[in-house]
């Protein structure tokens, strides 16, 4: 039996309303015929338009990491010396223990027109201008890293000096000195070394004769005596001098100094310390020293080497008469004004000095320690009262 199309028992499929064939009086529409061909190409299309798959290049693993090379900069040199000489700071590499062990010397050397040009002056170390009779100005220079064969015109000590020289615990050289002079040395306890030894008294305690003294010509007697410094140091030790220690606080580098780092510029220091005494002082920019003048000549030594400082330090300081006619510099002080000239630059200081054995303390005015640029160093120990003369201080034609 035929089943209808709508029969349970038929076995065709059924298809949905969509697919059927659009007939028109049992004839199939052409757009019938044109669905299959549409769904074919929707489906060209499709497949054309679907993303590339892009596949990652191959990588090779390491176990290893790549070594990433930088350039690794030097460390800076230390600018602090590992062992320095004690009366200037400055490196002391290559120098023997004994060297570095041995006593500073200290030489009266005159500072008149007929003393100069003086010689051996420009190997100290560090160097005291005093005033004293007569207008007359007078060195006390101290020997340590170099002792030179030949100082001099060597000339008598005063009574400052061993307060001056206390510090460095040693002996000072002089031509002679009178008796009020010799007992200030034998009460403080201080060397002192003379050529003259007219009397067995200054041979006794801390006043000696020593080898060493010797005269050239043609100076006159006044001006013609000189000083070998080994033997006098020599001398000494065998009285018990002590090894030298320093006497400032040095800045490493030398720009870190307190006057470079807090002073104005300064080029010139002209010090007046009475008519016959009249320092000047050059910055060199060059050299990176102060060139010492006399009056306005070049300060040279016999060998024509010019006297130069690394650092000026200026103290003023009261004078007394300690002595009929002998001018005294009072340098046991406490927070007495004064400058540091250093690098091309000055700063106004304080000073003090608390008893003879003390070394000169140096301050700015707010109390902080002042450090010094190695190298050599002079004092200037400059009258505000009691001397002969009028002093005077001037940095670039400024008076002070």
């Amino acid at each position: 039996m035929r089943r209808g199309a709508s029969g349970r028992g038929s076995t065709a499929p059924v298809r949905p309303s969509w697919f059927a064939p659009l007939t028109l009086d049992g004839v199939i529409h052409p757009s019938r015929k044109l669905l299959p061909l549409a769904l074919a190409l929707v489906v060209a299309l499709a497949v054309g338009c679907a993303p590339e798959i892009v596949e990652a290049p191959a990588v090779t693993m390491s176990d290893q990491p790549k070594e990433i090379r930088t350039i690794v900069p030097s460390p800076p040199e230390d600018p602090i010396p590992e062992v320095a000489w004690p009366l200037t700071g400055l490196s002391a590499a290559g120098a023997s223990q004994a060297d570095l062990e041995r006593p500073a010397i200290g030489v009266k050397v005159e500072n008149s027109d007929m003393a100069r040009p003086q010689v051996g002056l420009e190997y100290a170390d560090i160097v005291f201008e005093e005033y004293i009779n007569d207008h007359y100005v007078r060195f006390l220079a101290v020997y340590h890293t170099h002792y030179p064969e030949e100082v001099g015109p060597v000339r008598s000590a005063r009574s400052m000096d061993p307060k001056l020289f206390g510090s460095f615990d040693s002996a000072l050289v002089a031509s002679g000195a009178n008796f009020g002079v010799q007992n200030t040395f034998q009460w403080d306890h201080q060397y002192l070394l003379m050529e003259d030894a007219w009397d067995s008294y200054i041979t006794k305690g801390y006043v000696w004769y020593s080898e060493g003294f010797f005269r050239v010509s043609p100076k006159t007697s006044m001006h013609s005596l000189r000083v070998d410094v080994p033997p006098m140091a020599e001398t000494a030790v065998d009285k018990g001098a002590s090894p030298a220690t320093p006497q400032f606080d040095y800045a490493y580098p030398a720009e870190t100094a307190t006057a470079v780092l807090e002073g104005e510029p300064v080029s010139t220091i002209d010090i007046r310390f009475s008519y016959r005494g009249h320092p000047h002082w050059n910055w060199d920019e060059e050299e990176g020293v102060w060139d010492r003048f006399e009056f306005s000549d070049p300060h040279l030594t016999q060998e024509g080497n010019q006297i130069t400082a690394a650092n000026v330090i200026i103290l003023r300081v009261k004078v007394v008469y300690t002595q009929p006619y002998i001018p005294e510099s009072m340098v046991i002080r406490d927070n007495d004004p004064g400058f540091v000239a250093t690098g091309g630059k000055v700063i106004p200081i304080l000073w003090s000095k608390e008893d003879r054995t003390d070394t000169f303390h140096l301050t700015t005015l707010d109390g902080e320690p002042v450090d010094l640029a190695p190298g050599q160093t002079w004092i200037e120990l400059v009258p505000r009262s009691g001397a002969a003369d009028w002093a005077t201080i001037t940095f670039d034609g400024v008076v002070q």
